[in-house]
């Protein structure tokens, strides 16, 4: 899925980190695609997804939650919703491009929450 994300930040000190604001959520991400300049302040159509690095760990919750919960200072978040085919919807949908959830087809229409070594954007 595509939405427009509002540049909040570019860090100056590492070039591929940008935090979005998009629909109030806000998060920190790694530009993986952008053939164009972008600024701060600006919005821009995107599409989110996540990189693993490690190994994906991905559990069964109770609570009804959709949201992204940054690890402390690291990259890292814990992506929390509605897993569909290929996604998991935290608030916004989170694209599997590498197809990660499809080892774990029994948390699909269910809640859980997965690990993510990072968020990754592509400025379409």
């Amino acid at each position: 899925m595509n939405y427009f994300a509002k540049v909040k930040n570019l860090n100056k000190n590492l070039e591929r980190e940008v935090t979005l604001d998009i629909n109030g959520i806000v998060f920190t991400a790694f530009i993986d695609i952008c053939s164009y300049e972008i600024k701060e302040g600006q919005r821009y159509p995107v599409r989110i997804s996540f990189t693993m690095i490690n190994d994906l760990r991905v559990r069964l919750i109770e609570k009804r939650l959709k949201e992204l919960e940054r690890i402390g200072e690291a990259y890292a978040y814990v992506v929390r919703g509605i897993v569909g085919d290929g996604f998991i919807d935290a608030g916004l949908h989170v694209i599997d491009e590498d197809g990660y959830l499809d080892d774990y087809p029994e948390v699909i229409g269910k809640y859980a929450e997965i690990i993510v070594d990072r968020l990754s954007v592509e400025f379409l």
